[in-house]
């Protein structure tokens, strides 16, 4: 089976090391864990006002590696001029996707700078990205926020927004999340990835209570998944083990693992 990680990264963390990430390392690991291809955004985008140096660094770096690494733009709606770099990363640098830091970039998801750029995003076909956490705010260094994307703010976006696609990464509590809970919402097209989805805490203890992932399946959630690893911040053979124990059946694995974001990403792509 194809795997393809929606939610990789290229570039530095400001607040520990992340051992050498060039596209080269990356694959690497990425390979070593069964992993084809990725989609990569720039860490450091995150903490940048300005974020289109970076967004334009990621351009450069991923382009030896068309096939295998497909670049997705960072944006931030409160700088001036984010409409150019939204146009210039799609039409120009052929990004495949758009991420967005609320948390980072101090705005609310559900806001008027969301709902503005999540709709341009909408209208040009492009997926959007939003990061729950980048790391555990448990460990969190003092400059860093150590607050989680609000998933009641992201429903409000998606009931706001036509037409919109959106995934959540790096999530946890998926089963009580604003997502899930609002029947209305069931049909959109939203996601949340396992890089951090709960399998169990008490797995060790009990294989019978591994629950979180499969109460959320059990009650049709599995057309919410993706496969994505929050490689390097996490070891991508973690959402591996995650894959391998998800009860559904081969095709629907498939999609998750790779076909599903094949086609949000609209990469034509073989399986």
């Amino acid at each position: 089976m194809n795997f393809f990680d929606l939610n990789a990264w290229l570039g530095v963390w400001p607040f520990r090391s992340l051992r050498d990430n060039t596209p080269q390392t990356l694959l690497a690991r990425l390979q070593r864990a069964g992993i084809k291809a990725a989609a990569v955004s720039q860490i450091e985008a995150a903490l940048h006002r300005n974020v289109q140096p970076a967004n334009e660094k990621l351009a450069e770096a991923v382009e030896p590696f068309e096939k295998q690494l497909f670049p997705q733009a960072t944006i931030n709606p409160r700088f001036p001029g984010w409409e150019e770099h939204l146009r210039h990363c799609h039409e120009v640098l052929g990004m495949k996707g758009v991420r967005l830091f609320p948390v980072y970039h101090d705005f609310a998801a559900d806001g008027i700078e969301a709902r503005r750029v999540v709709g341009a995003c909408a209208e040009r076909g492009l997926i959007v990205v939003m990061p729950h956490r980048l790391e555990d705010a448990r460990q969190r260094h003092w400059m860093d926020p150590g607050q989680t994307l609000d998933l009641n703010q992201v429903a409000n976006l998606i009931e706001a927004v036509p037409g919109v696609t959106i995934a959540v990464t790096n999530a946890r509590g998926i089963m009580g999340s604003a997502l899930w809970q609002r029947q209305e919402l069931r049909k959109k097209n939203w996601f949340f990835d396992l890089s951090l989805a709960e399998v169990h805490y008490v797995l060790h203890k009990d294989v019978n209570r591994m629950r979180e992932l499969a109460d959320f399946i059990d009650e049709g959630g599995a057309d919410h998944l993706v496969f994505g690893t929050h490689t390097p911040f996490s070891y991508p053979s973690a959402a591996r083990v995650k894959a391998a124990v998800l009860p559904v059946e081969p095709e629907t694995l498939k999609k998750i693992c790779w076909g599903r974001a094949n086609q949000l990403m609209r990469l034509g792509m073989p399986e």
